[in-house]
């Protein structure tokens, strides 16, 4: 089966992120205006909706059983 989502660009995921969590992040260290925060940021967004595409995916394929 194929999925439905569709990948999010850089951009797209971080104008998601609300400036009062830009802030709370920001205490721990992670500036998104930051490049190279953002690109890790990015890159873990990403795992995560990989990670949820593929629990999808294998929940469509046992409810089929």
């Amino acid at each position: 089966m194929t999925s439905y989502r569709r990948v999010r660009s850089a951009a797209e995921i971080l104008r998601s992120v609300p400036p009062r969590d830009r802030a709370r992040m920001l205490r721990f260290g992670l500036d998104l205006d930051d490049p190279a925060d953002a690109a890790l940021f990015v890159s873990g967004v990403r795992a995560a909706d990989d990670g949820i595409a593929a629990q999808e995916r294998w929940e469509r394929e046992n409810a089929l059983r």
